[in-house]
């Protein structure tokens, strides 16, 4: 049994890994949702961490670097969430084995 390979898509464009689940592949889908949770919360807490520390300072270590390392953080998260649509999109295109036979 095929799914709908856009519906896949779509899901995993507003959640990511739910588009994983509803292709059957619970595992991975779960997988993707708690890395992007996780590398998400650990982006903001870096940023708030880094931003609060530099009190009036404007050296390289306390304002700029934090600032670098949060916009890789971000680009390389929209370069995984398209990745994860694409995923969805291929895991939806392969038929479901049946290996109750």
């Amino acid at each position: 049994m095929t799914r709908n390979h856009f519906l896949a898509s779509v899901l995993s464009l507003l959640v990511p890994g739910l588009g994983q689940i509803y292709a059957g592949k619970g595992q991975r889908g779960a997988a993707i949702l708690l890395a992007v949770i996780a590398i998400g919360n650990l982006n903001a807490i870096w940023l708030s961490l880094y931003s609060t520390n530099s009190t009036g300072s404007r050296a390289f270590w306390a304002y700029t670097l934090p600032r670098i390392l949060h916009d890789w953080f971000a680009v390389y998260g929209v370069i995984f969430w398209i990745w994860q649509v694409v995923d969805a999109f291929q895991q939806a295109r392969q038929p479901k084995l049946d290996i109750s036979r």
